[in-house]
């Protein structure tokens, strides 16, 4: 009995541990591979978190003044933000053109709303010339950043073109993604 209190226990408690550390590394691992773990703040989220307050108290003009000062100093989201505003009239009159702007210019960092979004003022004329084929490149571009939304886009504007392969590769890529009117329009054609 004395030698298994001696060198046994040492190896069994050792043991454990070594279990345990395992175990404690392994599943801060596996939470993040099964996103169980805390999302990391996104720092541009944060440098705007108060224009964010702002505009969710209604407060527009006072959050588009911060949005459009973040934005000019390079937060993307922000720029996003700006289009919207400028979009929709919040907080600034309505103006389609400096929307365009502010979509481009976040688009070019990658920002697949604000390539969708630019895709649709050119697909509908939105203060500028209809214009389906910059309407559908910027709708590309969203695409291969992963637009579910803007495959539904792409897929219904070649659908109006009669390319009935294109309009089904994109309704199904949109489908797959979740998006339902996409699934809905699939349903409905007969290919």
């Amino acid at each position: 009995m004395a030698k298994f209190w001696g060198s046994d226990v040492r190896k069994f408690i050792l043991s454990v541990l070594a279990v345990l550390l395992f175990v404690g590394c392994a599943s801060e691992q596996l939470d993040e591979i099964l996103g169980l773990s805390k999302p990391k703040d996104d720092p541009e989220v944060v440098q705007m978190i108060d224009a964010i307050y702002l505009h969710n108290q209604k407060e527009y003009k006072k959050a588009f003044r911060r949005f459009e000062h973040y934005a000019k100093e390079g937060n993307v989201l922000a720029m996003y933000q700006v289009g919207l505003c400028y979009r929709d009239g919040l907080g600034v009159s309505k103006d389609m053109l400096r929307a365009l702007f502010w979509f481009k210019t976040a688009g070019r960092y990658g920002h697949k709303d604000a390539l969708r979004n630019a895709g649709y003022i050119y697909e509908y004329g939105l203060g500028v010339n209809k214009n389906f084929k910059k309407a559908m490149a910027y709708y590309y571009e969203a695409v291969n950043l992963g637009s579910n939304e803007a495959a539904f886009e792409l897929g219904s504007l070649y659908l109006l073109q009669n390319e009935f392969k294109d309009a089904r590769y994109f309704l199904n890529l949109s489908c797959g993604g979740g998006v339902k009117e996409a699934c809905d329009k699939l349903a409905t054609m007969k290919f």
